[in-house]
């Protein structure tokens, strides 16, 4: 849940970005991540609470579905979910060995791609690790299945190139990441030059969200917009650096790093990364944005907002980059 760092308390709305779903399957995400570096045994009773919350109110394992809110609740379908719910149950399966958790990893993944996924700019799809374990777990025949779909998605995004279709917003940063993530973790697996070639060309319009200002704010931080509204208890407009979805950027930079060798996206990809973590604070508290304009309609900005609110899964990408095979 969105913890409210001014009045010291968790707090729930059914509406949209502060719900109880969504983007914040991040914090059990980071968790299971944390978890396997740093064993615990309170911070995995809180896991394991939250892994039986995701199963008995966001996911039907039945009709495998990943739904929006808590109680199975859909009346909004959104396909965004799924990769969230689907790297939830990898790492989960990574940290407890169960191959029965990298079966529903799989089994979300399937459902995304019945329902159209192969046309939607996801965030997150844990391509090359999800085709890895299946493969090194020897299931052949879902390895088979998701990589038919990841090829024909990474195909569609080819084909596609540069016009990106709309999704909840008309254009932005996350609809152009996702389409470099794919495409260089597709050239990773398969080795083909096309996808290789297309996951660079939707990495040079990617860096041009991001600009390398001498300010920790705006250093490699790819802009966003708004997201102090959607995601935040002040709701106020205006350019958001950062929000933690720059770190996708971040992502991206690392890939290329691993495909090209290139030292100089080693060190931008640290930038990107490095540059969310200042949404955390030395008190173990944090903020889900930092509205950046000194003014916005008359009220003062430069200010991080009081909700804490998935700002754990821009800590989560640079868990997961460190080493630079991450």
């Amino acid at each position: 849940m969105i913890y409210d760092t001014k009045e010291g308390h968790i707090y729930y709305r059914g509406e949209n970005d502060y719900n109880g779903g969504r983007e914040r399957v991040g914090m059990g995400v980071l968790m299971a991540a944390y978890l396997q570096r740093f064993p615990d045994e309170m911070l995995l009773n809180s896991l394991n609470q939250y892994l039986s919350y995701v199963e008995r109110e966001l996911y039907d394992d039945e009709k495998v579905l990943v739904t929006n809110d808590y109680g199975y609740d859909n009346h909004y379908q959104r396909l965004y979910n799924y990769p969230w719910v689907s790297l939830f149950f990898l790492e989960i399966y990574t940290l407890k060995k169960d191959l029965n958790y990298l079966y529903k990893a799989y089994k979300v993944m399937a459902s995304f791609y019945a329902q159209g996924g192969d046309h939607f700019y996801a965030i997150a799809i844990p391509l090359e690790r999800l085709l890895r374990c299946l493969k090194k777990e020897k299931m052949l025949k879902e390895h088979e299945e998701l990589s038919v779909c990841f090829r024909r998605h990474c195909d569609t995004l080819l084909q596609n190139d540069i016009m990106y279709p709309a999704h909840e917003v008309n254009y932005e940063q996350s609809i152009v990441a996702p389409a470099a993530n794919l495409l260089l973790e597709m050239y990773l697996v398969t080795g083909e030059e096309k996808y290789k070639e297309g996951g660079k060309r939707q990495l040079d319009i990617l860096e041009l969200f991001n600009a390398r200002q001498p300010h920790y704010l705006q250093y490699e931080v790819a802009i966003r917009h708004w997201d102090g509204y959607w995601f935040g208890k002040k709701r106020q407009f205006g350019d958001t650096y950062p929000h933690y979805w720059s770190a996708l950027t971040g992502k991206a930079y690392k890939l290329w790093y691993r495909v090209s060798g290139d030292e100089k996206y080693l060190k931008m990809a640290e930038g990107s990364l490095r540059g969310v973590l200042s949404l955390f604070f030395p008190d173990g508290s944090a903020s889900c944005a930092y509205v950046f304009p000194v003014t916005v309609n008359g009220e003062a900005g430069q200010r991080y907002d009081d909700y804490a609110n998935d700002q754990d899964w821009g800590m989560y990408f640079y868990l997961t980059s460190v080493g630079k095979e991450g």
